[in-house]
């Protein structure tokens, strides 16, 4: 119960989420300057269909890279996996990859849009995919290079 609780926590308490908040309050409040900055922007219909896939690409690389993270090569003796904490580690992937997913499935949405008039909800959710999957993919290359670095310097003190 208390894992459960914690990947919770993990799921709420994230840059992903706060990424996910601002894009509600951009949606509420500023929708009509984002169709008209849009506008006159004139962002190749072409560009923004290949842009939404980004989201998808990252939580490819997410899933990879969780395999890494939750069992380092450097960790020939399994020192990670007897770590009292690492159910935490295993609660934060779980809440980054639930994340990721939650972001690759907003862009394939946004990706059925009609891009030759795009709508503002379509705009700022093709935003918060990109950016919050970045953030997301971001989170866990830094969570994999501190577990690295500790492992390694584990591995070094024996």
């Amino acid at each position: 119960m208390r894992q459960l609780f914690e990947t919770i926590r993990f799921f709420f308490l994230s840059l992903e989420a706060v990424v996910v908040l601002v894009g509600v309050l951009v949606e509420a409040l500023y929708s009509n300057q984002v169709l008209s900055l849009a506008t006159s922007i004139k962002i190749p219909e072409e560009q923004l269909k290949y842009l939404v896939m980004l989201p998808a690409g990252l939580c490819g690389w997410t899933f990879l890279s969780g395999r890494r993270l939750l069992f380092p090569e450097k960790d020939k003796s399994s020192v990670l996996l007897e770590w009292p904490d690492y159910w935490r580690l295993k609660a934060g992937f779980s809440a980054a990859l639930a994340w990721s997913l939650i972001f690759m499935a907003s862009s394939i949405i946004v990706w059925f849009a009609n891009w030759s008039q795009p709508t503002s909800s379509a705009l700022i959710a093709l935003a918060v995919s990109v950016i919050g999957a970045a953030v997301c993919s971001l989170s866990v290359y830094n969570a994999q290079t501190n577990v690295e670095e500790a492992v390694g310097r584990f591995r070094e003190r024996r």
